[in-house]
């Protein structure tokens, strides 16, 4: 090879190496060039975790294969993101992409289209909590009514009985032995009959009949006045938010802050959905990202994810049901006309 032909091909690669290091830099650094602004712009992505897994992902219309999965240097606007899977709801929202960033949908949930329910029973007269807990259950709580049945309000949690006082509308705890006794509440709730609720990292929530909600604020020892119109109340089994159901609408009170997306900070409320027809009972899915709830004959499931729209399902329909989830065999239990019903989850 001569000396000038070595030059030629030194200068020309010198030429590649200079061309070809700041696109390669901005690509790196996440920079993508937008072809219909025509410049370039930083990049960002999403996070798509779907149960069940392996459904398909598109990007407004495009396939960009399957759950879970991270699609990454998206230029920053918005996108129709679609997750779906034969034999199952699809789901879809609008969000937005920004600089350097990753939106995430981690609780994305297909419900199977052709549910199977299995018939448990033709003859349940009582509500599904009593036909599903042991006769030794049933007689505690028994038990436990008769010693709490002069309180203002009252509930028990293993060898715990809860009860406000009926003379001083303080909340106390005491031990079936009654040796053990002890004052939750510094000042006493106005005069009325309440039904309480706890969560398993002791919160409490007293209602009253004039439908008023209180939540017991541990740092004071004081009941809080934090939503009236209140048909129904219920912690998460994460213990980080309240679902309030009134007559026709369900709200999340969150409790603590949410560190994934869509982020919250404890305080905020939420309107989670609104009909016309009243709502007439509402429970939090296992994974605390969902609710199930009863419109008249249908039997409804949403999510709380309220960016954009929220994806809510019709689930089963049956003449006026109660629901219920069974936490222990990941069974989802509606009781309709006597006869009860399961459906086995994929939790």
């Amino acid at each position: 090879m001569t000396r000038t032909t070595r030059r030629v091909v030194f200068y020309s690669f010198f030429l590649i190496f200079i061309l070809a290091t700041p696109p390669t830099i901005l690509y790196a650094r996440g920079y993508s060039f937008d072809w219909q602004t025509k410049s370039l712009v930083q990049t960002g992505g999403f996070y798509l975790k779907s149960l069940p897994t392996n459904a398909n992902i598109l990007i407004n219309g495009k396939n960009r294969k399957n759950t879970p999965r991270l699609i990454s240097r998206l230029a920053p606007k918005s996108y129709t993101v679609t997750v779906a899977k034969d034999g199952f709801s699809t789901w879809q929202k609008n969000l937005e992409i920004k600089p350097q960033l990753v939106t995430e949908a981690r609780n994305i949930i297909l419900f199977p289209k052709n549910i199977a329910p299995e018939k448990v029973s033709e003859n349940a007269t009582s509500t599904i909590s009593d036909f599903l807990t042991s006769p030794q259950d049933r007689l505690l709580y028994q038990q436990t009514q008769d010693l709490a049945s002069s309180s203002a309000g009252w509930l028990n949690r293993g060898s715990d009985i809860f009860y406000l006082d009926s003379a001083s509308y303080i909340l106390y705890r005491r031990d079936w032995s009654g040796f053990i006794k002890e004052q939750l509440s510094r000042e006493p709730l106005s005069q009325n009959a309440y039904t309480l609720f706890a969560s398993s990292n002791n919160r409490f929530l007293a209602l009253n009949n004039q439908n008023n909600l209180y939540l017991l604020n541990n740092n004071s020892g004081i009941f809080e006045l934090i939503y009236g119109q209140v048909k129904d109340a219920k912690f998460s089994g994460d213990n980080k938010k309240i679902l309030i159901r009134t007559a026709s609408e369900l709200w999340i009170l969150y409790l603590e802050d949410v560190l994934i997306q869509p982020y919250k900070k404890a305080g905020d409320k939420e309107l989670i959905t609104r009909f016309s027809q009243s709502i007439s009972q509402a429970i939090f899915y296992p994974d605390n990202e969902h609710l199930a709830f009863v419109v008249g004959d249908q039997i409804k499931i949403t999510e709380l994810d309220g960016r954009d729209q929220r994806n809510t399902i019709d689930f089963v329909s049956a003449p006026n049901p109660q629901i219920h989830f069974d936490q222990a065999s990941s069974y989802f239990y509606y009781l309709t006309q006597n006869e009860l019903f399961r459906i086995k989850l994929d939790l």
